[in-house]
């Protein structure tokens, strides 16, 4: 992958425009707020990172994070993910004794734990069984997953987790909003022709107009640019549909 800086596109743009140094600090204005919408949809910038978990089972959100992608227990050399649960309450009870928060998770039973057919793992198959003690099934309506995981809570800046999470740490991959960006800042070069469109459009009278000649011309070189950027191949795309078939009994 080619980068380009901020720096040499808006450079070359007021070279292109026939216009003087003077405009610079406009130019990288506006080249900055193209790159901080870019890295919303399109150019994401994906961070990885390893977060504590305090004591009422919270995590703290980074300072430049826009959307989680997943949040993983490590283990060894592998994340375990976890699910997402909507259902967790966004609330922190404060303990009036200790003066601590606690984690508002804290007094589920073993029924809200990992289950198979429904059932805790405790729980003790002793019938639908055959003769050599192997389980037969015929559990109807049972469901499987588990009912732990997390809740973003945006609101607070803070990640709630479900109960028996009260330390060790956690990893948390996310696109980062761009925030600290500036003339130094390196791009993908695929979207030179597109922050060269936006600078015109934001410096032309036609601003914020999105049917506007200068608008359009910014909106398709992003639709290219997220042509450019899709990783998928034709050998892909073939193999994807060859997977969608299986064999079956013939009639």
């Amino acid at each position: 992958m080619i980068f380009s800086t901020i720096d040499t596109i808006i450079r070359r743009s007021l070279l292109e425009n026939s216009i003087s140094i003077h405009w610079y600090a406009e130019y990288l204005f506006h080249a900055t707020s193209c790159v901080r919408q870019l890295t919303t949809d399109t150019l994401q910038v994906i961070n990885t990172i390893n977060l504590p978990i305090s004591a009422d089972g919270s995590v703290d959100l980074p300072g430049d994070f826009v959307d989680d992608i997943s949040l993983s227990i490590p283990s060894g050399g592998i994340l375990i993910p976890m699910p997402k649960q909507n259902y967790i309450n966004p609330l922190r009870i404060h303990d009036t004794t200790s003066g601590a928060f606690v984690a508002p998770n804290e007094n589920q039973t073993t029924s809200d734990v990992n289950t198979v057919y429904g059932f805790p793992y405790s729980w003790s198959y002793y019938r639908n069984v055959d003769d050599y003690g192997g389980a037969t099934g015929r559990r109807f309506g049972g469901t499987g997953g588990t009912k732990r995981g997390y809740s973003v809570i945006k609101s607070q800046r803070r990640i709630q987790l479900t109960d028996s999470f009260d330390g060790g740490s956690v990893v948390l991959q996310y696109i980062s909003d761009g925030q600290s960006i500036d003339n130094a800042t390196q791009v993908d070069t695929l979207a030179y022709d597109t922050i060269q469109r936006y600078i015109d459009w934001a410096s032309s009278p036609s601003k914020g107009k999105d049917r506007s000649l200068e608008g359009m011309a910014y909106y398709n070189q992003k639709r290219l640019l997220k042509a450019r950027l899709n990783p998928l191949t034709v050998t892909d795309i073939k193999n994807i549909l060859r997977n969608a078939y299986t064999a079956t009994i013939k009639t």
